[in-house]
């Protein structure tokens, strides 16, 4: 006796819940090139077995337009990897130009804080900043737009 002829679950049903699993598995579950490859190879594999059967129970059994859904399966699968690693390579470029923003400034913070006079010193000096207009210019074929650039001065005070 078969223990399992009363547990009827349709292998569409299967398919499909498979298929949405894989496809909305996050960053956190796929965070490595081997994670990541055992995904796309998952999602292809169900996407091709899903258009398997879906050709063969459409296409009156027979093997032609089962070979055909594997086909279009297969196609689905792979445009679904495609964009799914599509977007975590943009969303990790994303994360490390911030990254190097990030660093960038915490570094000119630092520098600036570095460079800072102490206490007892900064009355007898005053900090000035100057804009200067920098012209438009063009040199060995690369052209410069005209801008401001600012620059900070700190001089003794007058009468010190």
């Amino acid at each position: 006796m078969n223990q399992f002829k009363s547990l009827h679950i349709s292998p569409i049903r299967t398919a499909a819940l498979l298929a949405a699993v894989l496809v909305s598995s996050g960053c956190s579950s796929t965070g490595g090139g081997s994670a990541s490859r055992t995904r796309n190879f998952a999602t292809t594999a169900a996407a091709t077995a899903a258009g398997a059967y879906i050709g063969a129970r459409e296409g009156d059994g027979k093997a032609r337009n089962a070979a055909l859904g594997a086909a279009v399966g297969f196609v689905a699968g792979e445009t679904i990897n495609h964009f799914s690693d599509k977007a975590q390579r943009e969303a990790y470029l994303a994360g490390y130009e911030k990254g190097q923003s990030d660093a960038v400034k915490q570094q000119y913070w630092i520098s600036r804080e570095n460079h800072r006079q102490k206490d007892d010193l900064d009355d007898d000096y005053e900090e000035g900043f100057y804009e200067i207009p920098i012209p438009a210019s063009e040199r060995d074929g690369v052209r410069r737009e005209a801008t401001t650039r600012v620059i900070r001065v700190v001089m003794p005070k007058e009468g010190s």
